[in-house]
């Protein structure tokens, strides 16, 4: 049986837990806000972007690429099963596939190819509420990797946002490989197809770079409240326990004192 003074001691580790859960869940509080506000505000013209086909308008490289597949996470292992079942469904996706390359995006994604050494082209580490310029400097990168032929097709794999308490893996085309198209029917480009390809693809494309990114990021930061508001809640539950028991030492002490002093009484 634990003493009292061990007791104390992980009494006093247990509130130091739930000090710092309770931190970490507010912090990620304020995060989620942050990026769900974002979502909310830009979903409509992303949606309208992305409905443009764009990825018809790019010109390919010559050479034969590999299937590119970006890997979007979150930038810290708080997130519960957030990772876990990202990363699940990913070695899910590359089964079958011989070759293939990776673009990871987020801290946890970069750690993860590092560590099943994954071929990885370049990793992108953007902010924790991202911005536009992340997107910008991802899709920039994309684009060219594409037209160079470095890419036969792109694709995302990321977790997809619904709500506070679901978030499912989901793999995205991006960029259609040769012969595919973007979307169906015929494209006319107006004024004209160079000028699209100057001035509309390159928006619309880092506009579903930052879509992806604001969705993943949503999902990772509600994981972490979730996650932490548990560990909060537990580390709450294991305090009360602990002063239970802490208090029946000090009452059986106690109670040990008083049946000594009185058996000492009626000795004298």
């Amino acid at each position: 049986m634990a003493t009292l003074r061990e007791l104390k001691k992980r009494l006093k580790s247990t509130e130091t837990t739930g000090q710092l859960a309770g931190a970490m869940r507010t912090v990620a509080t304020a995060k989620y806000s942050k990026v769900s506000a974002a979502h909310n505000a830009c979903t409509p013209y992303l949606e309208a972007l992305a409905g443009c086909g764009s990825g018809t308008a790019l010109p390919r490289g010559e050479k034969a690429g590999v299937p590119v597949y970006v890997l979007f996470s979150g930038n810290r292992g708080l997130c519960g099963g957030f990772h876990h079942e990202l990363f699940a469904f990913l070695s899910e996706t590359l089964k079958g596939e011989s070759e293939y390359a990776l673009v990871p995006c987020g801290r946890m994604a970069a750690e993860y190819c590092r560590e099943k050494k994954l071929p990885v082209l370049k990793e992108f580490f953007p902010a924790d509420v991202p911005d536009f310029t992340d997107a910008k400097a991802l899709a920039s990168f994309l684009t060219e990797l594409y037209r160079s032929g470095g890419a036969n097709s792109i694709d995302f794999v990321y977790q997809r946002f619904y709500n506070m308490l679901r978030q499912k893996p989901e793999k995205t085309r991006f960029l259609p490989e040769e012969g595919e198209n973007a979307v169906d029917g015929e494209l006319i480009f107006f004024p004209d197809r160079e000028t699209v390809e100057s001035e509309l693809a390159p928006l619309s494309l880092a506009a579903g770079c930052y879509s992806v990114l604001l969705s993943s990021a949503s999902g990772a930061q509600a994981a972490t409240v979730m996650a932490m508001r548990s560990a909060y809640d537990n580390a709450e539950a294991s305090s009360r326990k602990l002063n239970v028991e802490i208090n029946r030492l000090r009452q059986a002490a106690v109670t040990s004192s008083v049946i000594e002093t009185a058996s000492d009484t009626r000795n004298d």
